[in-house]
């Protein structure tokens, strides 16, 4: 699979699963508002949630995201919580549906969870095996 093919599966399968950890205590979770920027994945959230807290403890998590076939594709990276103004209004632009969380793009309640993957696994056969994708 290519870093476009990836891209797309990501957009197709419209939402995924977002591990992290504080060091000690770790949160799994299904997110949305997800676009690819350049090479990093933005993702809408609040700033009062378990993740951001985690986060910006251990800046690194994963996201994985499958279809119902059992393909699926898992990307690992540093991440880093995004208060920009231009970054956020460009991530409320591409997805509109964030209008209905976040009333206001400016609002300081709505942050975006900036990660640079490093690691991009895909796995979508029944040998159990996972395919590197480049970066």
């Amino acid at each position: 699979m290519t870093i476009e093919e990836m891209k797309q599966f990501v957009k197709q399968s419209g939402w995924g699963y977002l591990a992290t950890t504080d060091g000690k205590n770790v949160g799994n979770r299904p997110m949305a508002g997800l676009a690819w920027k350049d090479n990093y994945l933005l993702c809408a959230t609040f700033t009062p949630s378990d993740k951001v807290n985690q986060l910006k403890k251990v800046p690194y998590a994963e996201y994985c995201f499958c279809d119902s076939t059992g393909k699926h594709v898992r990307i690992a990276g540093a991440c880093s919580i995004s208060t920009d103004n231009a970054e956020k209004l460009w991530l409320y632009n591409q997805l509109p549906e964030l209008a209905k969380y976040f009333p206001d793009p400016a609002m300081p309640e709505y942050v975006i969870i900036k990660m640079m993957p490093d690691n991009i696994r895909v796995m979508s056969g029944t040998d159990m095996t996972y395919e590197q994708v480049g970066i």
